[in-house]
């Protein structure tokens, strides 16, 4: 007998797997890089240096900004300690970088089935972001017609 669950993970393709982290098989989407779940959190603190790096701080500037000490903030730069969404957007704050960016950098293959996708999609976002809001508007307005205009996948 089929159950609920198991029709999503065919619909969605997911695949069951291991992570070292994680003492039970979890599902995942395949992707072009497949990185364990340790691997992205690596990514995310190598993403958060290099972003702090780029306004020419050091951490312990960096890090009353958050109401943080120093050697707590650099855990989250060594991926000592595991940062929350919360902390995250909070650092999107103080050091001007979009969010998407880091979760490009830990996982390229969500925006594309290739990098050469992924990159043209994050490239895409960039220019939106950048654009005033009657820009995105009307953007707006243009991408919803076309998809009108195209016919129905059934």
């Amino acid at each position: 007998m089929t159950t609920k669950s198991d029709k999503y993970i065919e619909v969605k393709g997911l695949v069951e797997t291991t992570d070292p982290e994680i003492d039970k098989a979890i599902y995942r989407c395949p992707g072009f890089e497949g990185p364990e779940l340790g691997e992205l959190d690596r990514r995310i603190s190598e993403a958060l240096r290099e972003a702090r790096d780029r306004t020419g701080l050091t951490r312990a500037e960096v890090a009353p900004f958050l109401g943080l000490h120093e050697q707590v903030y650099g855990r989250y730069e060594r991926n000592e300690t595991k940062m929350h969404v919360t902390r995250l957007i909070h650092l999107s704050e103080v050091l001007d970088f979009s969010p998407i960016d880091f979760l490009m950098a830990a996982a390229p293959y969500r925006f594309g089935k290739t990098p050469v996708e992924a990159n043209k999609g994050r490239k895409l976002i960039n220019v939106v972001e950048s654009l005033p809001a009657d820009a995105v508007e009307s953007l707006l307005a243009l991408v919803e017609a076309m998809t009108k205009l195209r016919p129905h996948e059934e």
